[in-house]
């Protein structure tokens, strides 16, 4: 647990605040961490929680999130444009939990289906702006961290983050205490601030950084 944690840390801190200069490197890390919670995810869904499913949905982790990790390296303009979909997601879900509605399911649900179709739609409407890039990699940075806090506290636990995913787990929290909200909506503007700052400086080679996409 506390391997995972400092992990999820790392490359939280990484991505919230070096998402655009690394991105290249990036994506198919987060490809592979998220096909990794699909894999697990869907077979304690399919099969339940047991020593025999456990190891299936293990060996199911890592063959999907290999998959998913090589289609962001190879197909890297509809990695991108998935991105910026879950972007959509997170955002209206984080917008849900913020007014009120994160008891009420359905409008949970109705509302991040609309910002996953506009995130959607923003994507392949024409070429993406390094400012999105810039907010997608640390809200998505900023969610790792949290994750990798309340593993580390206790406040969640693995198969949570597994089979719930990192983002529905910290939306969850954030819903049950609004400190966690402020921090997540604080640190998500302190890492764009920071991103749009290091522009102005060249910290890596420029094969890693993000390209608009034409």
């Amino acid at each position: 647990m506390v391997i995972l944690s400092i992990f999820l840390l790392i490359l939280g801190i990484i991505t919230a605040f070096a998402g655009l200069q690394l991105f290249k490197l990036l994506l198919p890390l987060v490809g592979f961490i998220s096909g990794v919670m699909v894999g697990f995810g869907g077979v304690q869904g399919l099969f339940g929680v047991g020593a025999v499913s456990t190891s299936i949905a293990i060996i199911m982790a890592v063959i999907v999130g290999t998959i998913m990790a090589l289609l962001s390296y190879l197909f890297f303009e509809i990695a991108v444009v998935v991105l910026v979909t879950v972007l959509g997601v997170s955002v209206f879900s984080y917008l849900a939990v913020a007014i009120g509605l994160g008891d009420n399911g359905f409008l949970l649900f109705m509302l991040s289906l609309a910002g996953g179709i506009l995130g959607f739609m923003v994507a392949t409407a024409g070429p993406l702006s390094r400012s999105l890039v810039i907010v997608a990699t640390s809200m998505i940075g900023v969610a790792y961290i949290l994750a990798s806090i309340l593993l580390l506290v206790g406040s969640v636990s693995v198969d949570r983050l597994l089979t719930e995913g990192i983002v529905r787990t910290v939306l969850d929290v954030v819903d049950q205490e609004f400190v966690w909200l402020l921090v997540g909506l604080g640190g998500s503007l302190f890492a764009i601030s920071v991103q749009n700052k290091s522009q102005e400086y060249k910290m890596v080679t420029d094969q890693y950084q993000f390209k608009e996409i034409k």
